[in-house]
């Protein structure tokens, strides 16, 4: 015993400086282990933000359920987002007016063919004739950009006006 005592007494310094670095390095290392556990804390009330206490179990299933949630949602307005974009394709995108003298005897030009088409170039013309006692006015369908009934010069100028013309969608 008395061996061991006379060993300590000689290494005394040595002891304590091995046991005050030893204090030193844990000293280091629980507040750099204090720190990650203070950022992981951080993270995990940020996960579990409310969730009033559930388990991790509990917060993947609530948050996998509200993901599905938004797919049925997602779906149905992209199918009400087609659904409107085919109403659009036959709603009236393109015009054209042409206006123009019909007589000679008419001071200016009062008389127009106006083309009114959708996506597919169906729509009317619609031409009104101004002459100096009447005034006639008349409308043509269209399908594809053509006509059953014979089109006039200012109505096929109106029609391909139109044709030229990009639509929004397109």
């Amino acid at each position: 015993m008395e061996s061991i005592m006379s060993i300590l007494e000689n290494n005394l310094y040595n002891i304590v400086l091995v046991f005050g670095l030893l204090l030193f390095v844990s000293i280091i290392w629980n507040i750099i282990l204090t720190s990650q556990i203070a950022i992981l804390q951080g993270r995990y009330k940020k996960f579990m933000r409310g969730t009033s206490g559930k388990n991790i179990e509990g917060v993947i299933l609530e948050h996998l359920g509200s993901l599905q949630n938004n797919d049925v949602k997602f779906d149905a307005i992209n199918n009400k987002l087609v659904t409107v974009q085919e109403q659009l394709d036959r709603c009236i995108q393109k015009h054209s007016i042409v206006r123009y003298n019909a007589f000679n005897d008419t001071g200016s030009d009062l008389s127009y063919s106006i083309a009114l088409m959708d996506n597919f170039d169906d729509g009317i013309t619609i031409t009104g004739i101004y002459g100096r006692n009447e005034f006639i006015g008349y409308s043509k369908p269209l399908e594809g950009g053509n006509s059953s009934y014979p089109l006039s010069v200012e109505e096929q100028m109106a029609i391909s006006r139109c044709q030229k013309k990009r639509s929004n969608n397109k």
